[in-house]
């Protein structure tokens, strides 16, 4: 899927469009400080895709344990024979040197429900696949339960291009929160998180996609602080909330997909 959410031939993102999202080198920088801290470091990859980020990490990273998830197989990414595949194919490793690594960790379920135990990861990071998720919010949750205290996750959650239909106009057009029967802003609601205490930020910005820089993004960071579970406050609304590909709606000459997550503020904060 491309960053926007529409249809994307290749699920070959790579560790440098994912440092362009978050900032030079993040995902780089959060590993070293964990190995500077743990002879064992732990990362997990929501939504791997064919695994280049993966793969990439492997080369820069030879000593951590690396896991990835994506919900199911498909005929490009069954299992870790094609990790070896993607290393060779973005020239990530020689074959040879494909056969000889330790190949990261592959996981085929729902993400929503992660089968770590608490402080299982240092990083945790999540480039394009959010938005497809139903119920974000138990996802969120689930990342901040697996992460280890002080661990790191970096979370692309949506996209959007000025010119979306009115339903998708707004800045996480497929994470929506309500409260006392009006639009609340994805940004105002972390920025309500984190004076519980939880050290959550979220950064919007604008950037260039196929050279387009009317892209705007939507992206969050989870540094964990407390070793509490994190409550969200939020209430799903089920008859709110759909698959946006129903809707068939073309933009850009591509088919604009995603789960459109509606949420009520369960009470005033």
């Amino acid at each position: 899927m491309s960053d926007s959410g529409n249809v994307y031939i290749s699920r070959g993102r790579s560790l440098a469009d994912f440092n362009a999202k978050f900032g030079n080198r993040i995902v780089e920088n959060a590993l070293r400080d964990a190995l500077a801290s743990h002879e064992s470091v732990r990362l997990l990859e929501i939504g791997c895709g064919e695994g280049r980020v993966l793969m990439e990490l492997r080369k820069l990273f030879p000593s951590i344990e690396i896991h990835g998830i994506n919900k199911k197989p498909w005929p490009a990414m069954t299992g870790q024979k094609n990790l070896m595949d993607t290393a060779v194919k973005y020239r990530i490793f020689s074959t040879e040197e494909a056969r000889k690594v330790a190949l990261p960790i592959l996981h085929f379920y729902d993400a929503t429900r992660l089968r770590f135990p608490d402080h299982s990861f240092d990083v945790v990071i999540s480039q394009v696949s959010i938005y497809q998720f139903k119920r974000k919010d138990l996802l969120f949750k689930e990342v901040w339960r697996v992460l280890r205290k002080g661990g790191r996750a970096f979370l692309h959650i949506d996209s959007m291009y000025e010119g979306y239909p009115d339903v998708l106009n707004q800045e996480t057009p497929r994470f929506v929160i309500y409260k006392e029967e009006k639009l609340y802003p994805f940004k105002r609601f972390i920025k309500e998180v984190r004076e519980k205490d939880y050290n959550i930020t979220c950064k919007i910005a604008f950037g260039k996609q196929r050279d387009d820089e009317n892209l705007k993004r939507t992206c969050m960071v989870m540094h964990k602080n407390i070793d509490t579970e994190l409550h969200l406050d939020l209430t799903f609304d089920e008859l709110s909330s759909f698959d946006i590909s129903a809707l068939g709606k073309i933009f850009n000459g591509d088919k604009i997909v995603g789960y459109r997550s509606v949420y009520q503020l369960s009470r005033a904060e």
